[in-house]
């Protein structure tokens, strides 16, 4: 069960931070649900557990990366 928990991750594209760093209080009315990332930055690492994975998407985010998913791939769904 080594690394069974996956965490995918990729970098915003820079039109993207632009558009999440000028956004005054009425922009943020309009609510933008999807995400331009750049395809080719798309990685992933594995965990033992659950608390760790966390961890390391919330450090990916505050460093402007997207998290596409954290995947615990011995889970029954």
């Amino acid at each position: 069960m080594a690394g069974s928990i996956m965490v995918r991750y990729a970098k915003k594209t820079y039109k993207q931070m632009v558009k999440e760093r000028s956004g005054s209080h009425a922009q943020m009315k309009n609510l933008n649900h999807s995400v331009d990332i750049d395809p080719d930055s798309i990685s992933y690492m594995t965990f033992d557990n659950m608390k760790d994975a966390g961890k390391f998407a919330t450090r990916q985010q505050e460093l402007g990366y997207h998290i596409i998913e954290v995947r615990d791939d011995y889970r029954r769904t």
